[in-house]
């Protein structure tokens, strides 16, 4: 995608800072800046982390989170994560990458120019999961959706009312509803 400034192509990291401290540049990435005042868009967002390392995997969890609404900086997360198309054993780590074993079916997908991303509904799916297992599921969960528009909480309740036989499907539709106000979750409670 044009309007891209990659780092050291052409310039080294501290041109690169000097242009976004004096409000010339936005970081989106480690390495990857744009013009200040450009409006990024999911389909920005997702070139500017570029092709998946590997074939048959789609961005998610916190890195799908940061496509579809953004972050506070406006930079994606350190870690990128990403999530098999079909569960199969793969190597979970490598730097500044991960990769979660588990099934993301063709209609929880996405594609931007070639790149696959989850779905809003299974990235909040997929985060709410995740923080079950936090020490303050709710606290979590609110920060999931804190920049998240009342549409999209509102197109993820009815998904998730529509899913079934899924691993703590019952559990994250409590942790959904607690976190979003509309009752208590008595499921939550081990």
């Amino acid at each position: 995608m044009s309007g891209f400034i990659r780092l050291d192509r052409p310039l080294p990291l501290t041109d690169l800072l000097g242009l976004e401290y004096d409000g010339l540049l936005q970081r989106l990435t480690r390495d990857v800046w744009v013009a200040a005042g450009t409006i990024a868009d999911p389909a920005l967002r997702c070139a500017a982390l570029g092709a998946a390392p590997r074939p048959s995997i789609a961005l998610s969890h916190r890195s799908a989170h940061w496509v579809w609404w953004g972050s506070s900086s406006g930079r994606a997360p350190a870690l990128t994560e990403y999530t098999t198309f079909s569960r199969r054993r793969m190597r979970s780590s490598r730097g500044s990458w991960t990769v979660y074993e588990r099934d993301v079916l063709p209609a929880e997908r996405v594609e931007f120019d070639g790149q696959t991303v989850t779905s809003p509904e299974r990235t909040l799916y997929d985060l709410l999961r995740a923080a079950l297992l936090a020490p303050d599921p709710v606290a979590t969960g609110q920060h999931t959706f804190a920049r998240v528009p009342h549409a999209d909480r509102q197109s993820f309740l009815a998904w998730l009312d529509g899913i079934e036989r899924r691993p703590y499907a019952a559990r994250t539709r409590a942790l959904a509803l607690a976190t979003i106000g509309r009752e208590p979750s008595p499921a939550l409670t081990p």
